[in-house]
């Protein structure tokens, strides 16, 4: 999946809307990588079985910025942006035009770098860093500014207010794949993640189940480009890595720096 407007078609297929069972079988221990932040991998069981990786952090000692590659031959890859960088994690960011010019699919401000328009839709939301402040934003909210230096916009929404962004009903299932996503309580505590095997209804409706995500309360998610976009990057204190590669170059990557990081 590569272009926002593909996208949109793609999260306006009917999909599964009857009530889903998930349940937690197994949650590690906080990984600790820093300033606050922890990777977290939890297993979890119901229509189907899947795996997620968290990476948690706090506002408080963690900010984010978007990193842009301008083509798919001279693109960084998302472990060496986190040690150039020397970042806490480091995610894949939004769609792009991967059979293209490899241009962002929407809105890119990388650093004060901007790249693209915005395009609004239905289902469409962005990650905005404004003054130093983080916020996920609906596309109806996004009100451009020179003061925003970092953006990217993405699709669909996953949780809002707490509760799973409702679908079409259908007696169709929906597509299972990789999925890379950012959720946040609006208070203050977010989470990168990536997940294996899980429809975007199906995602959303783990993301709210009571005992899954007990690390916050989860206010506010926003699914990221997926498929073999999804990847994910972090490393401890000791110099280990884990690394969830991309199956390919991606565009942009949105990455956790320390607080103090100029």
């Amino acid at each position: 999946m590569n272009l926002l407007p593909t996208l949109l078609l793609l999260a306006a297929w009917p999909l599964v809307a009857h009530a889903q069972t998930w349940r937690l079988e197994s949650s590690s221990k906080p990984g600790e990588i820093g300033h606050e932040a922890a990777l977290v991998i939890k297993n979890i069981s119901g229509p189907v079985r899947a795996e997620l990786k968290l990476v948690f952090f706090d506002e408080r000692h963690c900010q984010m910025r978007i990193v842009s590659n301008a083509s798919s031959k001279t693109a960084k890859p998302l472990d060496e942006i986190g040690r150039t960088l020397q970042a806490v994690a480091v995610c894949n960011g939004g769609y792009f035009h991967a059979g293209g010019d490899f241009g962002p699919a929407g809105l890119e401000i990388a650093h004060g770098v901007r790249t693209d328009q915005f395009s609004s839709g239905e289902w469409v939301g962005g990650l905005m860093v404004k003054q130093g402040k983080a916020a996920l934003v609906w596309g109806t909210e996004f009100q451009d500014a020179p003061d925003i230096t970092d953006f990217i916009q993405c699709s669909p929404w996953l949780v809002s207010d707490g509760r799973v962004w409702p679908v079409p009903a259908s007696k169709e299932s929906e597509q299972r794949n990789h999925r890379t996503f950012i959720m946040t309580d609006e208070a203050g505590r977010w989470a990168i993640g990536v997940c294996k095997r899980l429809g975007l209804l199906e995602l959303a409706h783990v993301l709210i189940t009571p005992g899954i995500i007990t690390e916050m309360k989860v206010k506010r998610a926003l699914n990221l480009d997926g498929g073999p976009s999804t990847g994910l990057w972090c490393q401890n204190a000791a110099g280990t890595e884990h690394f969830e590669k991309p199956g390919w170059a991606v565009r942009n990557a949105l990455v956790v720096l320390p607080r103090d990081a100029k």
